[in-house]
C-alpha cells in the first residue's frame, strides 16, 4: 500500500506548535523530510531523515519510490503559501498529497503587530524575481513579504527605494514563535543599513492618504537618456502601449530599443511579467541599461545583439513593439509570426512611407489582420506672451494581430 506524502505545516516553536493529533502522525512517521531546523525538533525520532535542498527537484525521485513506507514533509507556517506543498503538487497526483496547513508567518506577523490582514497582499521575495515585490508595493496599501537570505528586509528596501517607492512605515518581524521574537517597527528608508536575524519577515504599511501609482505615467522624453532625440516620442509611446493591448502578466519583446523607454513603460504595464529589450548598438545599449537603473525596471533585460538572430532562445512573446529593425524588417516579422504566442499583438513605429508599404506586405503575406494610423502631433510651445503648436515628424503606427478573428474589444483586438 502506498500512503500519501503528508505535508505538516509547523509554527516557529516546533513540535508545541501542533495539536496532538498531529504529533502522532508525525510519530508513526517512516520517513522525515524538512530543513535542518525543523527537523532538528525531531532529532530523537527514529524515521529516517532527508534534508531538503534547494535542488529539491531533483530529490523527488526518492520519494517516488517510497513504497509503502509513512513519509512526513514538515514545512514552515503555511506549506502552501510559496512552500514544498506546491512543488509536490506540481509533481505527483492530488490524491498522493495530503496538507495539513499551519498558520502562515505572514498571518503571525500581522497579527503580532495588531494590524488587519484582510485587505492585506501576501508575497515573496524567496528566490523569485523582485519585479513582483516592486509591483505590489506600487499597488497594496499593505504588504506582506517572505524574505530570504539574499533578499533581506535591507536589500528590499534598496529595490524599493531605487524604484520609486515612497518612505513608509515598515514592519520586520523577527524569530516568530520563538523567545527571542521581536518586532522592528520603522520606517523603509531605515531599514537599508540594518542587519537582522535570518528568520523574518517584512511588512510594508501605508496610511489611509495614500493612494496606489498609477499603472501608467506618460512621461517627458527628457527624462529618459537618449541620444540626439532618437526616442520613440511620449505621445507614440501612449498609443503604442494601448494598442499593444498588455496584460500584467505578459512576455513582450522590444525590438531596436534605443533609449529603452518603451521597455520601461511596457514594464510598468506588464509587471509581473517581463521585457526583452533587443538592441544591437553599444551606445545605446549604455544608455538603456542608465535608464533601467534610473527607473528601477527589474523586469527589463537587455539583449545585447542584432535582430532576429538575437531573437532566437527568448521566450515567446505575447506582444511585440518593433521600433528599429536594421534593415531586415521581413526576416525580424517572419520570425516573430513563428514564435509568437496565440492573439499576439506586433506594433512597428514607421517613418518612411517604403518601410511601410514592407511591413504592411509582409504581414499581409503571413495571414495578419492590420490597422494603421498616421499619427500627427504638435506640442505647445510659448511664443512671446502666447503659445504656438510645434509639430513632430508624423509617424506611422502599423497595429497588428496574429488572428484575424479576434473581435474588436477582446484584449487581443485593435482600435
Amino acid at each position: 500500500m502506498t500512503h500519501p506524502i503528508l505535508v505538516i505545516g509547523v509554527g516557529g516553536d516546533g513540535p508545541v506548535s501542533l495539536p496532538e493529533a498531529t504529533r502522532q502522525r508525525i510519530a508513526q512517521a517512516d520517513w522525515l523530510w524538512g530543513s535542518e531546523r525543523l527537523l532538528s525538533f525531531w532529532s530523537d525520532h527514529p524515521a529516517a531523515k532527508t534534508v531538503i535542498t534547494a535542488a529539491v527537484r531533483e530529490q523527488l525521485d526518492q520519494l517516488r519510490s517510497r513504497g509503502d513506507r509513512r513519509v512526513v514533509v514538515l514545512a514552515s507556517g503555511d506549506p502552501g503559501f510559496y512552500g514544498i506543498a506546491g512543488t509536490l503538487l506540481r509533481h505527483f497526483p492530488r490524491e498522493e498529497v495530503e496538507i495539513v496547513p499551519h498558520v502562515s508567518v505572514l498571518q503571525h506577523a500581522f497579527a503580532r503587530a495588531g494590524i488587519e490582514w484582510s485587505d492585506a497582499i501576501f508575497t515573496s521575495a524567496h528566490a523569485r524575481p523582485l519585479s513582483e515585490v516592486v509591483g505590489w508595493a506600487k499597488r497594496a496599501t499593505k504588504l506582506g513579504i517572505l524574505t530570504d537570505p539574499q533578499n533581506t528586509p535591507a536589500v528590499l528596501a534598496r529595490a524599493l527605494l531605487v524604484a520609486g517607492l515612497e518612505d513608509c512605515r515598515a514592519i520586520v518581524a523577527e524569530n516568530l514563535g520563538l523567545p527571542e521574537e521581536r518586532l522592528i517597527d520603522t520606517r523603509l528608508t531605515r531599514l537599508v543599513d540594518q542587519a537582522f536575524a535570518p528568520l523574518n519577515v517584512l511588512l510594508l504599511i501605508r496610511d489611509k492618504a495614500w493612494r496606489p501609482h498609477p499603472l501608467f505615467v506618460l512621461r517627458p522624453d527628457e527624462v529618459y537618456r537618449h541620444r540626439d532625440g532618437m526616442i520613440t516620442k511620449a505621445e507614440i509611446r501612449a498609443l503604442s502601449l494601448a494598442a499593444l493591448a498588455l496584460s500584467e502578466t505578459d512576455i513582450v519583446w522590444d525590438i531596436g530599443a534605443g533609449s529603452g523607454a518603451m521597455s520601461i513603460e511596457c514594464a510598468q504595464v506588464a509587471w509581473r511579467g517581463q521585457v526583452f529589450a533587443v538592441e544591437r548598438a553599444r551606445d545605446s545599449l549604455v544608455m538603456i541599461r542608465d535608464n533601467l537603473a534610473r527607473f528601477g525596471a527589474l523586469n527589463v533585460t537587455v539583449v545585447e545583439g542584432e535582430a532576429p538572430e538575437a531573437l532566437e532562445g527568448l521566450p515567446p512573446p505575447q506582444a511585440v513593439f518593433i521600433g528599429g529593425s536594421g534593415g531586415k524588417l521581413t526576416a525580424i516579422l517572419e520570425h516573430v509570426s513563428r514564435v509568437v504566442l496565440p492573439n499576439g499583438r506586433v506594433v512597428l513605429t514607421l517613418a518612411t512611407l517604403e518601410h511601410l508599404n514592407q511591413a504592411k506586405g509582409c504581414l499581409d503575406t503571413l495571414g495578419w489582420s492590420t490597422h494603421l494610423l498616421q499619427v500627427n502631433i504638435a506640442r505647445g510651445q510659448p511664443i512671446g506672451e502666447g503659445t504656438r503648436l510645434a509639430p513632430l515628424n508624423p509617424v506611422f503606427l502599423l497595429i497588428s494581430n496574429a488572428s484575424s478573428d479576434v473581435p474588436s474589444g477582446d484584449a487581443g483586438g485593435t482600435f
